[in-house]
Parts: structure tokens; sequence; C-alpha cells
């Protein structure tokens, strides 16, 4: 964590170190200081606090993951600079404002064309937004996962592939779910009988429904 000190603050503190006899008087020294960021705060002007990023946290904890992180990070970053959004500053956009912003971004990142009979639906929490708008890293972290995970070319060997995808993210990356259930070939092979409660398709209907009303998603 660092603090930058205005100048302002810089100068009442020489001014300070200038005027005082003893500089080893370390309670009178901490005092001018706290006196100072008080002057600073009451006159509007900001004292800038710099946090880890929760890229660089996750990172950090998982160094084995740095190659593809750091990937997805690019990835998103290069999202960014397609859609001339790079230079756009997040600060004096709404929250509103930054939810439509990163779903025009979502929508523009193609699918293979392997995936072209698959589905998908994400998601963010509202800590994930205020995480996003906040930390520039971790909103490249969740563009560039989004689009090596829709770059992802299956062989023709697997036939028309057709999934339904769900991609929930939170205010971190460990907080990231990502599951897919395959809409192909169970509705071929599964008969209701009578004791069944609910076939395979209904389930996943259920579930379809049940996303779609906790969270605000795209759907291809």
């Amino acid at each position: 964590m660092s603090i930058n000190i205005s100048n302002n603050m810089s100068v009442i503190l020489h001014d300070y170190m200038k005027s005082s006899k003893s500089m080893s008087n370390s309670v009178n020294f901490d005092g001018k200081l706290q006196e100072a960021k008080q002057t600073q705060i009451k006159s509007g002007v900001q004292i800038n606090t710099k946090t880890e990023s929760v890229v660089d946290e996750y990172k950090r904890k998982h160094p084995k993951d740095t190659y593809n992180v750091d990937r997805q990070v690019n990835a998103g970053k290069t999202v960014l600079l397609k859609n001339g959004a790079d230079k756009i500053s997040r600060d004096d956009m709404t929250m509103e404002e930054y939810k439509s912003f990163i779903t025009d971004l979502m929508n523009s990142i193609p699918f293979n064309v392997s995936q072209k009979n698959s589905t998908e639906i994400w998601s963010i929490s509202e800590k994930g937004w205020e995480r996003m708008k906040n930390d520039l890293d971790y909103e490249a972290w969740v563009l560039g996962y989004t689009s090596q995970n829709r770059a992802v070319r299956f062989p023709a060997v697997f036939g028309r592939v057709s999934n339904f995808y769900t991609e929930n993210f939170g205010e971190s990356i460990e907080e990231h779910i990502g599951q897919s259930v395959s809409q192909g070939g169970f509705a071929n092979n599964t008969s209701k009988n009578s004791d069944d409660k609910e076939s395979w398709w209904e389930m996943r209907n259920n579930i379809y429904k049940e996303t779609l009303e906790k969270c605000s998603c795209v759907v291809k």
C-alpha cells in the first residue's frame, strides 16, 4: 500500500522539519503528519491509496497459474483494444453505465464456429461489478477468460458440439464458477418412466430458468 502525499502536505512537513529544534520527538512529528492529512481531507484533497489487484493476489497465492492468468489478462486487454475501450475512464460512469459498457464488450467476443450450437449464460455478482470497475486487471481477466473460453475449437471428430454453459463471476478469480452440460445425445436415449420425477431435459430447463431469474446475463 502506498500513499501519495500532495505538494501542499510536503510543504507543511518541510516547514515543520526546518523549524523543529528536535526531530527526535516522534510523537510531535506523527502528530503533525496526522494534522496535515486531516487538513488535506477537510480541504477536499484526496489521498490516493493503491490496493493490490485481485489478479496479483491470485498469482501470489498460486504462482503455478501465473502464465495462464497473464495470458487471460492480455487476451482481455486485446478485447478492450479492438473495441477502442482501453482509453475510456470508468470513473466517470455510473454503475448502470458500466454494466452496459461491459455487456457490450462481452457481446463483441465471438464464439468458435465449432460452438455455434451451444448456449452460454454469464453472470457477475454485484460485488464482482464493483471489483471490475475499480480493478482494471480483474476486468481484463474476466474479458480474457471469456475470450479464450469461446475461442476453443472442438475437433470435427466430436461432431456438432451442443453444450449449455454457465459462467458466474464474483469479486475474485477464486470465486469464478464455470459449468457445462451437454445438450446432445441424452434426448434420444432418455425415456421418461412412470416413476421418474423429471427427465434430464426437464432438469436442464429448470436450471436454465433459475439461472436467468438470478442474474443479468447474455444468452447465445
